[in-house]
């Protein structure tokens, strides 16, 4: 299913048009900041499982809330609260986050590598650092100071990054519409 189609998908009622501020111009579900708080500190140990939650998007909700802040559903006449999120939410976020970080993580590491190397053969490449120790170890310590920096910086933060954010997105907008099929 590409993007439109999972963007139409969507619109086949009036309550799931109303959530459509929730995604992304793409069709990307996009977790609320207080349920992805609320998974992490689960996950964590920190707060416990259960609570009211929105029955569509699975904002954390208070308990006189009738309308949720996140996807708009109201509680009392479209899709009701829910008193624990559905574990499939979790890994979808837990898989969503994974994927970003094996990305950015990997792109950092390659910018060591890079700068490690680069500086190995700007070192030995010139005559006069090969047979001078000292100053061959200040300018491969210089290299390495502001090359690591820089290129896992701009390979990690940037390029990682958006590979990462991208690929991420694309798993969770396959995982969240299994998702819809499997709650119904």
């Amino acid at each position: 299913m590409d993007k439109k189609q999972s963007y139409n998908a969507l619109q086949s009622n009036s309550f799931e048009r109303k959530y459509l501020n929730s995604f992304s111009n793409d069709g990307c579900p996009l977790f609320s900041e207080r349920l992805e708080e609320h998974l992490v500190a689960v996950s964590r140990g920190e707060s416990p499982a259960t609570g009211r939650f929105c029955g569509f998007c699975f904002t954390p909700t208070g308990p006189d809330t009738k309308v949720c802040s996140h996807c708009q559903n109201n509680f009392l006449s479209d899709k009701k609260t829910v008193e624990i999120v559905p574990s499939l939410v979790t890994e979808i976020l837990r898989e969503q986050r994974k994927i970003e970080a094996r990305f950015v993580n990997g792109f950092a590491y390659l910018g060591v590598l890079l700068a490690v190397l680069g500086g190995l053969a700007v070192v030995l490449g010139i005559p006069y650092l090969r047979d001078h120790l000292i100053p061959a170890t200040i300018v491969y310590a210089l290299i390495l100071l502001v090359g690591v920096r820089i290129l896992a910086g701009i390979l990690g933060g940037y390029f990682g990054d958006n590979i990462g954010y991208n690929r991420a997105r694309k798993k969770t907008v396959q995982s969240w519409e299994e998702l819809k099929v499997t709650i119904g």
